[in-house]
């Protein structure tokens, strides 16, 4: 029994068990969860396009908002995935093993900066957070920020305590990358700055290391900018200085209220458990609580930390635009690590077997088990129907917005049966010898227009497997 309890409360031993769990909560039944929609079929056209032309990368995807590009880091990180394998699985598993690796950072982080509880504590449910786990099962852009943003803090730190350039250095680094994900990663770059310059942490040699990193990282996107005349550092300024809502009064102070009390406190409710108002409102008078409470303590690793949350919220009050829950992505390991310590802080054991109860109910109603998302599913088996048949066609009658279209041409595009390229003969009322079969995919609105009103087809179902696309299948004699 003692070996056994030792065993238990191994650090090795731990920080493999909780990688183990995040991997598992995140990887679990993929094919059924994966999100595969118009963004995640954008990226995979674009690489495939790029690998096949042999063309370098120079940005990354468009911005959710403004009219802007960001530079190509996200790109190059579905490079690697890519180069494994060109299925849309490929890239997700890279995000859950990237949120993965997040939570051995999470532990290290707080075991070397805070204690080994709020170590212990803040992995786990970082490990199980419904948020976390709902942003690991796809391949986007913003979803591998929050394993950046722990990584920016852990060398942060690291440099506070031992002055050690590298990590000044290799902080300097991942504060870029995580900006270069997603425009919320200017809130991590920035403020890594910031602090440095409050607790005078970096001088004029540093301050042009600095500088001469971030300018080699964009390489790629300054070449862009130089060829097509700077327009996304066009696209960059205007989005800053116009007023992106101007329905938002008194510098947006209806709206960040509204926010703060609606959107921001569930989504702090689905970082910790669920989605519960109750719940995220009392987590942010937790926060506010735990803010004033420490805003003039002289213990510098919580002030950091203090700090960021300060600066984060201000940020969201002089952004003018809606704040969706992947916006706030940076946010989850941080806000984690505050509450886990000061509530352990404050309420000791209390606050543990609350955490015990969190893990419980994160564990049973984990979304790792809950309803899911049929397209990549319906997709493969179309997918693997179609390309059965040899000297095939395939026609759409598809509205072109919902990008079903796009995902299926791409995943044909990774079969060895590739469809005939005299199909639109058949439209033309030919009778191509080479052509065999044929099949036509119509969203429902749209089946059998003016277009395809061919006879006797076949329609196809997948057994226990709906979805608004149906297909017909027209054997040619």
């Amino acid at each position: 029994m003692k070996q056994l309890k030792k065993i238990l409360l191994n650090r090795y031993f731990f920080i493999f068990f909780v990688f183990s769990l995040s991997f598992f909560l995140r990887f679990y039944n993929l094919p059924k969860y994966i999100s595969f929609h118009q963004d995640q079929v954008r990226d995979l056209l674009f690489i495939k396009d790029h690998f096949d032309k042999k063309l370098p990368i120079l940005l990354g995807p468009k911005a959710s908002v403004g009219d802007f590009y960001l530079p190509p880091f996200w790109y190059y990180l579905m490079s690697i995935s890519y180069l494994f394998s060109p299925s849309p699985l490929s890239p997700a598993i890279m995000v859950i093993f990237l949120n993965s690796l997040a939570v051995i950072f999470i532990y290290l982080f707080c075991e070397q900066f805070f204690n080994k509880k709020t170590a212990v504590f803040s992995s786990l449910l970082y490990a199980v957070s419904p948020i976390s786990i709902e942003y690991s099962r796809f391949a986007w852009n913003p979803n591998p920020i929050p394993f950046f943003t722990i990584l920016t803090f852990y060398f942060l730190y690291l440099y506070f305590e031992k002055n050690n350039i590298f990590y000044f250095i290799f902080g300097s680094i991942f504060a870029n990358l995580t900006l270069q994900l997603h425009y919320q990663g200017f809130i991590v770059f920035s403020f890594y700055f910031i602090i440095l310059l409050i607790f005078k942490k970096i001088n004029l040699k540093k301050f042009l290391i600095y500088i001469i990193i971030n300018l080699i990282l964009i390489i790629p996107f300054l070449i862009y900018e130089y060829q097509n005349k700077f327009s996304n550092t066009y696209g960059i300024i205007n989005f800053v200085l116009k007023n992106q809502n101007n329905t938002l009064n008194f510098f947006g102070i209806p709206f960040f209220i509204k926010f703060l009390f609606s959107d921001f406190s569930l989504f702090l409710g689905k970082i910790i458990a669920f989605k519960n108002k109750t719940l995220g409102l009392i987590l942010f008078a937790l926060m506010i609580f735990f803010i004033f409470k420490n805003l003039f303590k002289k213990d510098k690793k919580i002030q950091i930390l203090n700090y960021f949350l300060i600066f984060s919220l201000i940020l969201f009050f002089i952004y003018k635009n809606s704040l969706i829950d992947f916006y706030l992505l940076f946010f989850i390991p941080l806000f984690i690590i505050y509450i886990v310590y000061n509530l352990i802080k404050n309420l000791k054991k209390t606050a543990i077997i609350f955490f015990f109860v969190l893990l419980f109910f994160n564990l049973k109603y984990s979304p790792a088990f809950s309803s899911y998302d049929n397209t990549y599913l319906w997709l493969t088996k179309t997918v693997k129907l179609i390309t059965s048949d040899k000297n095939y066609c395939l026609f759409y009658d598809i509205f072109s917005e919902t990008f079903i279209e796009n995902k299926i041409r791409y995943m044909i595009s990774l079969e060895k049966n590739q469809p005939e390229k005299n199909c639109l003969e058949i439209l033309e009322k030919k009778r191509p010898k080479n052509i065999k079969v044929f099949y036509y995919l119509c969203k429902t609105a749209k089946c059998h227009s003016e277009k395809f009103k061919i006879l006797d087809y076949e329609e196809i179902k997948f057994k226990d497997l709906e979805y608004d696309v149906k297909i017909f299948k027209y054997q040619i004699n």
